[in-house]
């Protein structure tokens, strides 16, 4: 049977995903899915997307760091992969409601950035720049999806358009849920691609932001006390006169 074929299960037409292995019982007649089957889903690391939301987080945060702010920014960059307990329904691959479908669209990070802001924090801490830090982590997850290899595409423009979309460059690969060792081999090597695609990159504009500031902050320092007023001199002594 191809990937995407139809099979009947229990009276319930089903689409048939690769790796699928379907066993049927001679006491009961029924039907289930062997442990394959939740081999076969292909997942990206929740690595990949941390990461991406730190980096972004202390990209935007230019003062002290806020461990909520942080959290609240790691859940921005993590939430859009809440979907995943979709495929579980077996929609097909290009449902709206199937993994990186709505959730991972601009509409859907607009919608969480803005409820992040509304219920996380008080009416003083929020501003633009804490919106966008949100909205960048929630998008990012969006255009990471997009740099891998395998799925149906992202629906970035749901709902003006139930197309999906993929980036021409395709770096990053996706591992399989590691249930034994030859889908443990897949995941490892997709984390190292995320590691080398998006760890060393985020690590290199992290060092250079800190570098920048740092001197940008030692240049108004000198600035600073390059503008004080010179200090008073001391009365010279009138001893000898008298």
């Amino acid at each position: 049977m191809k990937p995407g074929q139809m099979m009947q299960m229990s009276g319930v037409s089903r689409p048939f995903l690769p790796g699928q292995v379907i066993r049927s019982s001679r006491d009961h007649g029924l039907s289930f899915v062997d442990s394959t089957f939740l081999g076969s889903f292909e997942v990206p690391s929740f690595l990949g997307h941390a990461v991406a939301g730190a980096t972004l987080y202390a990209l935007f945060q230019d003062e002290a760091p806020q461990p909520r702010t942080r959290n609240w920014a790691l859940f921005c960059a993590l939430a859009p992969d809440l979907d995943w307990f979709m495929t579980f329904l077996h929609l097909s691959g290009r449902h709206v409601l199937n993994h990186r479908g709505v959730t991972h669209s601009l509409c859907a990070a607009l919608i969480l950035a803005t409820m992040v802001m509304v219920l996380a924090f008080r009416k003083e801490e929020r501003n633009p720049r804490l919106w966008l830090c949100m909205l960048a982590c929630a998008f990012s997850h969006c255009l990471l999806d997009a740099c891998t290899q395998g799925g149906v595409g992202v629906a970035v423009f749901v709902p003006i358009t139930k197309v999906r979309f993929v980036c021409a460059w395709q770096p990053i690969q996706v591992g399989p849920i590691p249930l034994n060792f030859k889908l443990l081999q897949g995941f490892l090597t997709a984390l190292w691609t995320e590691v080398v695609w998006i760890g060393i990159p985020a690590l290199a504009l992290l060092t250079g932001t800190r570098t920048f500031r740092y001197l940008r902050g030692l240049r108004l320092e000198e600035r600073f006390y390059e503008r004080l007023p010179e200090p008073p001199r001391p009365p010279e002594s009138f001893e000898g006169e008298y």
